[in-house]
C-alpha cells in the first residue's frame, strides 16, 4: 500500500495567496464597465474628478486599486485583462475546463506562483505515481475557498475512503482584527466541515476521528484552536481529543491494526536555527502544546505522525517516540531547501520509511531547463 503525504495546497478562488478585502456595503463607487460579472467600479472626488478605479470579483472581493487617470482607456483594459486572467485560472473554471498539458505549461510560465494552477501539476503527478492513500495535512485553502477543485479531482480517492483530512489555520482562521471577523470565521469553519463530511471524515464529538483502511489505524486531530491574540496562525490539540486518544491505547481500534498513523497540522518539532537559508519564526506559528500531543501519540501506540503548516520538509524519529513526518507546500514547495517534492511511504514494509519523491520542475523563460528555484520565503 502507498501512501503520499499531502498538505498546504493553500487553494483559493483564483489561485492568488493574501488578505481578502471585501466591497463595503453603500460605498460611493460607480460602475464603470462590467464583464462576466466583474465590475470596473471609479471613485470620485469632492470635486467630481476621476480619483481611483478598481476592480472587483463577482463575490464583491476587490482585486486591485490604482488611480484614474484622464485618459482611462488604458487603465480599464489592463484592470479588464487582470479579470480575464483571474477567470481562467478560478477554481470553478478549471473543475468545469480543465487546461491541456500544454496549457497548463504555459499558464505556469506566466504565473508561477498560482496555486491553482500548481494544484493540477500536483494532480497530474499523483495520477502518475499512483498511490493507494492521500493523507492531507491542512491548509487546503488559503482563505477558504478552492475546495472544490479536490473534491473533483481526487474524486477516485474519496469514493474508496482513502483521502483522509485535518483542517489548517488558513482553512479556519482569520487572524486579523478586522470587522465582521467572527462571521468570516463561521463561514470558513461551516466550509470546511462540509468538505470534510463530503470527503467522508467521521468527526468524534470532540473534533478527531479514527478509520481504518486496509489493517492501519488513522487518527485525525484538529490542532485549530485559535489563540487570543491576533495576528497568529498558532494552534493547540484541545484537551477533549487527547483525553479521547489516550483512552483510545489498548483498544480494538488501534490494538488491532499493524500500523497507526496520526495526522495534525501545526509542525510538532521546533526547527533548529541553521535549517535552510534563514532562520525559521517559531513565534505566532508553533503547536502550543507538542508535549502533550507527543505524549498523548506515544501512549496510543502511534508509529507514524504527519504535520504540514510550515512548508518545511524533514523527518525525525527520536527513540520511544512516533516518527515525525512534516510536509513542505505541495504546491509552493519547501522554504528551506532547492526542492519540491512528496513523501512516499510503502506502508507493506515491515518498517516502513518516508522517501523523497521530487516533482517535475516548471521550465519558464528564466529556468530553461527546469531547474527547481531557490525559495527563501
Amino acid at each position: 500500500m502507498l501512501l503520499v503525504h499531502l498538505s498546504d495546497f493553500h487553494l483559493s478562488r483564483y489561485g492568488e495567496t493574501g488578505t481578502w478585502t471585501e466591497r463595503a456595503a453603500n460605498d460611493k463607487w460607480e460602475l464603470i464597465h462590467t464583464w462576466q460579472r466583474w465590475q470596473i467600479e471609479g471613485l470620485r472626488d469632492k470635486k467630481n474628478r476621476p480619483e481611483k478605479l478598481r476592480l472587483v470579483d463577482p463575490s464583491g472581493v476587490i482585486h486591485k486599486q490604482r488611480s484614474w487617470p484622464k485618459n482611462d482607456d488604458k487603465a480599464i483594459g489592463a484592470l479588464l485583462t487582470l479579470a480575464m486572467d483571474r477567470h481562467l485560472t478560478s477554481a470553478e473554471s478549471l473543475v468545469n475546463d480543465r487546461p491541456t498539458p500544454q496549457d497548463l505549461r504555459s499558464l505556469l510560465r506566466i504565473d508561477r506562483k498560482n496555486t491553482n494552477l500548481l494544484f493540477l501539476r500536483l494532480v497530474d503527478e499523483i495520477n502518475c505515481i499512483g498511490p493507494d492513500l492521500l493523507l492531507l495535512t491542512g491548509d487546503i485553502t488559503d482563505n477558504g475557498f478552492g475546495y472544490g477543485l479536490v473534491e473533483h479531482y481526487f474524486s477516485q480517492w474519496i469514493a474508496q475512503g482513502r483521502l483522509l483530512v485535518v483542517p489548517g489555520n488558513h482553512d479556519t482562521y482569520d487572524m486579523f482584527p478586522r470587522k465582521g471577523r467572527k462571521a468570516r470565521v463561521a463561514a470558513k469553519e461551516k466550509r470546511y466541515r462540509q468538505f470534510a463530511k463530503k470527503v467522508g471524515m467521521k468527526l468524534h464529538t470532540s473534533g478527531a476521528w479514527v478509520q481504518h483502511v486496509e489493517d492501519i489505524a488513522l487518527v485525525g486531530l484538529s490542532s485549530c484552536k485559535p489563540p487570543l491574540t491576533p495576528l497568529s496562525a498558532s494552534g493547540e490539540v484541545t484537551k477533549a481529543q487527547l483525553t479521547w486518544l489516550t483512552a483510545l491505547a489498548g483498544k480494538s481500534a488501534l490494538n488491532d491494526a499493524r500500523l497507526r498513523l496520526a495526522l495534525v497540522h501545526h509542525h510538532m518539532l521546533r526547527m533548529p536555527f541553521e535549517l535552510g537559508k534563514r532562520s525559521p519564526i517559531e513565534v505566532g506559528l508553533r503547536l502550543r502544546n507538542a508535549p502533550q500531543v507527543m505524549d498523548a501519540c506515544k501512549t496510543a501506540g502511534v508509529d507514524m505522525l504527519f504535520n504540514g503548516h510550515r512548508h518545511h520538509g524533514y523527518t525525525v524519529k527520536l527513540p520511544g517516540h512516533p516518527m515525525v513526518i512534516s510536509a513542505p507546500s505541495s504546491t509552493l514547495g519547501c522554504k528551506s531547501t532547492d526542492l519540491e517534492y512528496l513523501w512516499l511511504v510503502n506502508l507493506k514494509q515491515d518498517r516502513p520509511f518516508p522517501h523523497l519523491h521530487p516533482m517535475p520542475a516548471i521550465h519558464t523563460p528564466n529556468n530553461p531547463r527546469g531547474r527547481s528555484p531557490r525559495r527563501v520565503g
